[in-house]
Order: C-alpha cells, then structure tokens, then sequence
C-alpha cells in the first residue's frame, strides 16, 4: 500500500501541483482585470466626458469586449511590471501573467479575422459537397490542355 510521502512524490501529483499554480495565478490575473474594469470606465467618463452618460456606456462596451479585455491586461501588466522589485515576485508573476493573456486574446482576435472568411467558404463548399460542381478541366490533375469552350467533358467522376 502506498504511503503518504509516495503519493506527494508521484509524478502526477507533481504536475497536478504544478498545473494548480498555474491556474491560480490565472485565476488571479482575470480577477484583477474585471476588478478594474468597472473604476476605469468611472475614471475615464468623469474626465472625457463628465455629463455624457453615453459615453460612460461606450467605454463600457468597449472594455467589455475581447479588444477591450486583453487591451486593459496589457495596461495592468504595464502597470505591474513598473513595480518596485522590493514589492517580491508576485507583481512580476502576475504580470507575466497578464502579457500572455493579452497576447493570446490580441492572438486570437487576428486569426479570428484571418481564419473567420475561410470558414465560411470551408462550410459552404462542404455543405452541399454532393451537388458540387465539378472542377473545371484544366484544373484536373493530369490535364494538359484545357478543352474548346462547349466541349463535353469527357471523364468519370468518382463517387464516395
């Protein structure tokens, strides 16, 4: 039966261990940044535009989205990393933390607006794949010449 010391010492506890540190610090550094989100659109619609209720709105939206997410974790992360090292590890950490957030958000937003187009047309083309159209000639693997305009084509077209 195994002991105590073992189950510490196994190799999954390890990684268990290892994965929950990062998960807290993850846990951590979304906290902070829907922590400060509410006093920084208070802060920055009392010195935009004081009387301008839509305005607090906009700002709120914005920070709100995905853009605005990863924009004010990247403030954070600024405003972290210019702590005083004599503060300890923990500013720095959650920094880091922070930075990859916002990278990875920004990240994924570009490949959104990259990727989004082509799976459009992945799906169209692969909704009705059945009733393609085929290919035309020149086109087809082995083809050398493309065939006079009205000529029928003359091949077999797999079906499977």
């Amino acid at each position: 039966m195994p002991t105590t010391t073992d189950l510490l010492n196994h190799p999954i506890t390890k990684t268990l261990q290892s994965d929950a540190t990062e998960a807290a610090w993850r846990t951590a550094g979304n906290q902070l940044v829907k922590l400060t989100r509410e006093p920084l659109v208070a802060v920055l619609s009392r010195h935009l535009g004081p009387d301008d209720e839509s305005l607090r709105k906009k700002i709120a939206d914005f920070l709100a989205t995905e853009a605005g997410t990863a924009l004010l974790a990247a403030l954070l992360s600024i405003g972290l990393s210019a702590m005083p090292t004599s503060t300890g590890d923990a500013p720095q950490r959650l920094a880091r933390e922070l930075r990859v957030k916002a990278m990875a958000d920004m990240g994924d937003l570009v490949a959104d607006v990259v990727m989004g187009p082509l799976r459009q047309v992945m799906a169209f083309y692969l909704q009705d794949l059945a009733n393609a159209p085929a290919p035309p000639p020149e086109l087809t693997e082995g083809s050398t010449e493309s065939l006079p305009v009205g000529a029928p084509e003359q091949r077999e077209v797999p079906v499977g």
